[in-house]
């Protein structure tokens, strides 16, 4: 009871009353203030390079060709080795697609007032993600079909076709290993050259047919159809070797030749391929959005200076406060499209400094802000910026140093009320480029550089918002102190971004928060 007596007067001490015009940065000492908050953060679309463009856009393509997917780039490379000369150009005829990202985050904080400067606190985010998309196919313009000794894309009959001519062809290099070593052309100057040149040839052809057709993660989930220019010169090599078995070399048993595509890649086929783990193994959006924890921080902020309060003729406050981030949210998925993580999963180290300064009922809180983020490893596919329909076989660890972080923020306000203020805001933000590499003993991805997935990571962005805060400090017209209470609720835009790519979201946050004395029994 006696406790209970001292509650009044303690949050009297603590509490100072003045009317207040933003959340205070510090909590009265030993006080705990309790807070909870969200935001929503829905986008359709998003700047890249300056340019706002739909998130769809990048799969919105008239030719699904090289350029757009490295499915097809590799393809080209692998068939030009092959063939002894540049590939056609490979196409899978044209996309349309729509998109929609949707984020919300719940916090729970908690700050405690170890001196009357110096506040300790803590959030913890809750965040919810979903990502809606829509494609539609046309295979008009295609030219390859799915590879038919494919696992999942292809048939038994393809399968067993190909399986038997890499058996045949394994039988023949095998006799011709044989007879070689035990000199049967050694007497024939011309069978002789034949056996050294078809040694030299058939073996490495043979490795790249295979790690094409039937290799278990490099083998290519299409390829040209049977009577296109590359399936017919493929074809062509094939029978061109086989007769060299057969005829000068004396070696029969060699008759066969791989399954090719009979036909281009259907609407059906299409979306087979976009499932199939074989090639580009993404899974359909999901029904529910994912809940789970963001990055947890830990924070300390200190008051340097305080002159006067809000509402006085003059004031001006400055603190410094210092933010540590750790890596308790989930990467963004990549067997999802468009995904986001809940949170980024490395540790960041944030320093900022704050000034508040006003006269009357107008005021303007700034701070700047540099955030160091620390480097981490993770698992990603390797391609551009825009080559959203990577191969799930381009999936390799890299170790990223992701860019720091440098912000300006500007927040005037009007106080409305004694205890209700009118708040604008212009923030400023750059993030600098990413530093990727292979983690050691990884070997590079389809020949292409680590450092391709840093495109488009340094990037600025300029976002304005608008909104009204509520601080009151407890007491009421009757006199009777109760527990301080401060609310907010905001609406943010992003205006403008130079470069880089940077979501367009508009943001909605709501905050509310509690104080409550903190007395030893």
């Amino acid at each position: 009871m006696r406790n209970r007596a001292l509650l009044p007067i303690l949050l009297a001490l603590c509490v100072s009353r003045v009317p207040a015009q933003l959340p205070l940065l510090t909590a009265p000492r030993g006080t705990l203030r309790i807070e909870f908050g969200g935001g929503f953060f829905p986008a359709t679309s998003a700047f890249a390079d300056g340019r706002k463009r739909d998130l769809g856009e990048p799969l919105t393509l008239a030719s699904l060709d090289a350029g757009a997917t490295p499915l097809l780039g590799d393809l080209e490379s692998r068939l030009a080795e092959i063939l002894g000369r540049p590939a056609t150009a490979t196409g899978l005829g044209s996309i349309t697609t729509v998109a929609e990202r949707q984020r919300g985050v719940a916090t729970i904080g908690l700050a405690l007032g170890l001196t009357r400067r110096i506040t300790i606190s803590s959030t913890v985010p809750i965040v919810s993600v979903r990502t809606q998309r829509s494609i539609s196919y046309d295979p008009a313009g295609a030219n390859v079909g799915l590879n038919p000794s494919d696992p999942i894309l292809g048939d038994a009959a393809g399968r067993a076709r190909t399986a038997a001519f890499f058996a045949e062809l394994d039988v023949a290099i095998a006799t011709l290993t044989t007879k070689y070593s035990r000199g049967d052309y050694a007497t024939d100057p011309t069978a002789q050259a034949l056996a050294q040149q078809t040694l030299g040839e058939a073996p490495a052809l043979r490795a790249s047919l295979y790690t094409l057709l039937m290799d278990s993660v490099m083998a290519s989930a299409v390829l040209p159809t049977d009577v296109s220019a590359d399936g017919a010169a493929l074809l062509t090599r094939v029978t061109s070797l086989r007769n060299k078995f057969s005829g000068g070399l004396g070696i029969p048993g060699f008759t066969g030749a791989p399954a090719l595509p009979t036909s281009i890649v259907t609407s059906a086929g299409f979306d087979a391929l976009l499932a199939a783990p074989t090639g580009f193994g993404l899974l359909a959006p999901e029904d529910r959005p994912l809940v789970g924890l963001g990055d947890i921080e830990g924070a300390i902020t200190a008051e340097l200076i305080q002159h006067g309060r809000p509402g006085d003729a003059r004031w001006l406050g400055f603190w410094v406060q210092g933010v540590g981030r750790f890596p308790t949210g989930q990467l963004s998925r990549p067997q999802f499209l468009f995904d986001q993580g809940t949170g980024d999963r490395q540790i960041d180290a944030e320093l900022a400094g704050i000034i508040e300064l006003g006269r009357h009922r107008l005021g303007l809180r700034a701070e700047g802000r540099y955030v160091l983020q620390l480097a981490s490893d993770l698992y990603a596919r390797v391609g551009g910026r825009d080559q959203l329909l990577l191969p799930a076989y381009r999936r390799a660890g890299v170790h990223r140093n992701p860019g720091d972080i440098v912000a300006v923020t500007v927040q005037p306000f009007f106080r409305l009320a004694p205890r209700l203020a009118f708040t604008g805001l212009v923030s400023y933000q750059r993030r600098g480029a990413d530093a990727t590499t292979y983690i050691t003993g990884q070997d590079p991805v389809g020949g292409a550089a680590a450092s391709i997935l840093d495109a488009g990571t340094g990037a600025d962005a300029t976002i304005v918002g608008v909104g009204f805060s509520y601080v009151h400090d407890g007491h009421h017209r009757d006199g009777i102190l109760r527990m301080p209470v401060e609310a907010g609720l905001s609406i943010e835009r992003t205006i403008r971004s130079g470069s880089g790519l940077v979501v367009a979201s508009l943001t909605s946050r709501l905050v509310f928060r509690v104080y409550k004395a903190l007395v030893r029994q």
